[in-house]
């Protein structure tokens, strides 16, 4: 997805305006993440060490973009500040998105309490206020239409009719006659031609055979419609309708490796997770390869996140799974994507997986320095 950040006119509000995602505006979340200090996750009432996720009051999407109107408890808290982390989570499926911001500068409202603290997980957002429009000016007065006068009425004399000059009882004898010719002529034609017309009569000894009837067409054969295609389900809805069925850990930790023995990652990855947050250690391990820095290349185009990744290693690793210690150790040998190294711990973890006869486990312990 992409995502930017415009400063509206009053101080402490802005609009994210978010495109390329395809999510409900219904009950979306964010997680904003600074990379200075321990406490890197905003939240309305300050800064905390735990991700913590803002509901907006007010998400709107227009056409392909989703607008989410931020105020002062984000807005003054990020002055001065670059860059951004921003992620989006959608109920029921989980992240959806995930991309860096920069922040531009803006004013600052000045309202924002430090004093006030919550403890949720989800918090709400103070929306900006929104101006009703006063209402349309009254129409200026208009005096009625004069009425139309009424047309002057005038009285005409018919005209009388002409006077025929003499002579005029002739012509019009001599009209009628050639009149009466011309239907006479007219009658005698009809007559002879179309009401007294022998009418000619061939005999014959048998009577004329008719010709055969032609054979009647074969019915065209009715060729079934074709049926149309069934619009094809995002990866999104296919994971909601299979984790809506309630799976129990073991059986969506197998349906995420059928969707990844298909290509399907983004959906393997939504299935693993639900799994990891339900207890599962085998989806713990997978969970946390999508943010391992040291996997290459990263999986599905994620981008790595080496304090996510540790998280889920170190769940896993406390359960006892050695391929966890061992991945854990190795992370924290290296270090990298925002998580510092420490040699210390890497040490210990590699020594519990060693203990386990983790063949690799050994391998790193041989490599690290003395």
């Amino acid at each position: 997805m992409r995502a930017a950040v415009l400063p509206l006119a009053d101080p402490g509000y802005a609009t994210l305006r978010i495109t390329e995602l395809e999510a409900s505006p219904d009950g979306l979340t964010i997680s904003i993440q600074r990379q200075q200090g321990p406490e890197s996750h905003l939240a309305d009432d300050g800064w905390r060490r735990s991700e913590t996720w803002l509901s907006p009051d007010r998400v709107v999407r227009i056409r392909d973009t989703l607008e989410f109107q931020l105020g002062p408890e984000i807005c003054d808290r990020l002055a001065g500040i670059a860059t951004i982390r921003l992620r989006v989570q959608e109920p029921d499926i989980g992240v959806v998105g995930t991309t860096v911001v920069a922040w531009p500068q803006m004013l600052t409202s000045g309202a924002v309490d430090p004093l006030s603290r919550s403890h949720d997980d989800t918090v709400r957002l103070r929306g900006r206020p929104v101006e009703e429009p006063p209402p349309p000016p009254a129409p200026p007065f208009e005096p009625p239409p004069e009425p139309e006068p009424m047309p002057e009425l005038r009285a005409e004399r018919e005209p009388l009719p002409p006077v025929e000059p003499e002579g005029g009882g002739r012509t019009k004898w001599m009209i009628a006659t050639v009149i009466v010719l011309l239907l006479a002529g007219a009658g005698y034609y009809a007559y002879t031609n179309f009401i007294e017309s022998p009418q000619e009569t061939v005999a014959s000894a048998t009577p004329p055979t008719a010709p055969a009837p032609a054979p009647a067409p074969a019915p065209p054969v009715a060729t079934p419609a074709p049926t149309p295609a069934a619009p094809k389900k995002s990866v999104r809805e296919t994971v909601a309708e299979y984790l809506a069925t309630n799976p129990a850990p073991d059986a969506m930790m197998a349906k995420g490796r059928e969707f990844a023995q298909a290509g399907e990652m983004n959906a393997a990855f939504l299935v693993w997770r639900r799994a990891a947050e339900a207890g599962s250690v085998p989806a713990q391990v997978e969970l946390a390869s999508f943010y391992d820095p040291l996997e290459t290349p990263a999986k599905a185009g994620f981008t790595p996140d080496g304090a996510r990744a540790a998280d889920w290693y170190e769940r896993a690793a406390l359960a006892g799974n050695p391929e966890a210690q061992r991945k854990y150790g190795l992370l924290l040998a290296k270090g990298g994507a925002g998580l510092p190294a420490d040699q210390g711990r890497a040490k210990a973890w590699l020594q519990q997986a060693a203990a386990q006869n983790d063949a690799e486990a050994k391998k790193a312990l041989e490599s690290l320095p003395k």
